[in-house]
């Protein structure tokens, strides 16, 4: 049997843990006991620990594991002042995993990266090999990671990695009440006729993947590729406008929405070219945002 190791069991991760048990794999996923635990198959593994805790993580990965760094460590809204802190917390124990993965051999190290940041701004559609401009703390991470895996497999030869620049997944089971993820946190407010205050810019352009389009694209390009990066993406671009208008249409309600400037760099034009993806598995998403949308708002 197969097997996969989970790090993270956010949103993410948790969805990741059950496709994968479907799909008839053993699964372990670890990380922060949340909500999200309470949402895995009966047949996931979870092992409650603080994934930066080098010994605890490294007695979970085996020989031959697929394992999967789903957490999202820093906060997306870190800035310059926070450095120091990240180093301390979540780099050197990434260091650690990478270590440890290479050292146990396992099958791949796959690392879910940000395509909403690592790019930075880009008005015509950002593909692999486009250069790197990351705006903020956090997308600087994760371009730091990336590099850090590659070089440790250059190196080392034992570190076969695949790095995934997710865009916006939604959909599923997501937790409104965490503010993470403007399309649930939208729909909620929607329906509970509350009022919603938006942090940025309106006209800022995103690409948004629904959740069953972005399991099915990572399994069948983890299962086929390796010492790759790939864009898990739509590929249409929409604005955060007419994300809301599309939510306002599907639920019936006006959202009363309070707009405010974010104090923070965010990056405005997020375009994203999925056609490697194509190439590569011969995966296209096949969601359209209206319907992902349309699906939530029926199981609210």
């Amino acid at each position: 049997m197969k097997k996969v190791l989970i790090i993270g069991c956010g949103y993410l991760g948790s969805h990741l843990a059950n496709y994968y048990c479907l799909q008839g794999w053993a699964v372990k996923i670890a990380g922060r006991k949340s909500i999200h635990v309470n949402q895995l198959h009966v047949d996931v593994e979870f092992y409650e620990i603080d994934i930066k805790d080098a010994n605890q993580l490294n007695n979970l990965v085996e020989k031959d594991d697929v394992v999967i760094c789903a957490t999202g460590s820093i906060n997306a809204t870190n800035v310059f002042e926070d450095v120091t802190g990240d180093i301390n917390d979540f780099y050197i124990s990434f260091i650690n995993l990478l270590n440890e993965c290479a050292n146990k051999k396992v099958s791949k190290f796959v690392f879910l990266s940000s395509a909403g940041t690592v790019y930075g701004d880009n008005l015509s559609p950002a593909r692999e090999t486009d250069c790197l401009n990351p705006v903020n703390i956090y997308g600087l991470q994760k371009v730091y990671f990336e590099n850090l895996i590659k070089i440790k497999q250059y190196e080392s030869k034992q570190l076969p990695y695949l790095i995934l620049r997710v865009s916006n997944p939604y959909g599923g089971f997501q937790n409104p009440r965490k503010n993470q993820g403007i399309i649930p946190v939208l729909i909620s407010r929607a329906i509970r006729k509350e009022e919603f205050i938006f942090w940025g810019d309106v006209n800022s352009v995103r690409d948004f993947i629904y959740i069953d389009d972005f399991l099915e694209a990572t399994y069948l390009t983890v299962e086929a590729q390796v010492d790759e990066v790939i864009n898990i993406a739509s590929g249409i671009s929409t604005s955060i406008k007419q994300v809301i208008e599309i939510v306002q249409n599907e639920v019936g309600i006006d959202i009363q929405i309070i707009y405010k400037k974010s104090n923070n760099r965010i990056v405005l034009n997020n375009r994203l070219d999925n056609s490697k993806l194509k190439e590569l598995i011969g995966y296209t998403p096949a969601t359209t945002l209206s319907q992902g949308i349309s699906t939530i708002v029926s199981n609210y």
